[in-house]
């Protein structure tokens, strides 16, 4: 009796997948990111550490990490939460925000933001934060090989619009040290900034200018249809270019039971 209990108690619930990213701007390797993944039927739960890398750590130092957790709803996602935190602009930042049925709640905002417009309603009470955005869109993919996915993205200050549509049928791009060079499914998107523009901001017509971009999944065996590459333009920095430079570290996840 003492064994089985002790077996329950330690039962597998989940997997964890751990992704290492390298982040090229006009190619050249300035930051890292790393990414922890659990997907349950029921929910999500995602932690990322993007920071600067070489020669880029001299001019500047960002160190961010980044975390969400939610839970499916069919096909959608619903966020429970979101938690931004660490060093970038030159000092340390905090955001945290809660989601429920009535929208997005900032519930920390640190530094305390300058002026900015404000944030359409309709919009935002729909909206989401980026790593819930990526998760549905690999569950979307993972349920119906289908990557048709338009949302608002609110990140605690600014509000955009990311519209996904796909997949097709390629070969991943094997430059930049890509780990994969097989076959995978290319989702197309765009995305613009719609709302929390700064009023002092000489940039408004770029950011609110439609950008685009693509995501590249391949399937692991063990951890399913992966994010291996993202390429995207971004209005000040220009062509940016995230590539998994690693295989796919997955482990168990054992959650201890109580009875």
């Amino acid at each position: 009796m003492a064994q089985q209990r002790s077996a329950a108690a330690s039962a597998p619930s989940a997997q964890n997948i751990h992704l290492r990213y390298g982040v090229f701007v006009h190619g050249y390797h300035a930051l890292s990111a790393d990414a922890d993944y659990v997907l349950q039927p029921w929910g999500y739960g995602v932690e990322t550490h993007l920071y600067t890398v070489g020669l880029a750590s001299w001019f500047l130092t960002l160190n961010l990490m980044s975390s969400t957790q939610g839970r499916f709803n069919g096909d959608d996602v619903a966020p429970i939460s979101f938690n931004n935190s660490g060093f970038a602009h030159g000092e340390e930042e905090t955001t945290h925000i809660d989601f429920d049925l009535s929208g997005p709640h900032v519930t920390v905002l640190l530094p305390v933001e300058k002026q900015r417009e404000p944030l359409p309603e309709p919009e935002l009470k729909q909206s989401i934060d980026m790593l819930s955005f990526l998760v549905e869109l690999t569950h979307r993919l993972s349920l119906k090989h289908d990557c048709t996915l338009s949302r608002p993205i609110f990140d605690g200050v600014r509000l955009s619009y990311l519209e996904v549509h796909g997949p097709s049928q390629t070969t991943i791009p094997k430059d930049h040290g890509s780990y994969f060079k097989s076959d995978a499914l290319k989702c197309e998107f765009t995305g613009r900034q719609i709302g929390g523009f700064s009023l002092s901001t000489h940039f408004k017509a770029a950011q609110s200018s439609p950008h685009q971009g693509a995501v590249w999944f391949v399937h692991d065996q063990q951890g399913g249809f992966i994010p291996a590459r993202v390429e995207f333009a971004h209005y000040k920095l220009g062509q940016i270019l995230v590539v998994l430079q690693s295989a796919p570290k997955i482990s168990t996840v054992v959650r201890p039971q109580t009875h």
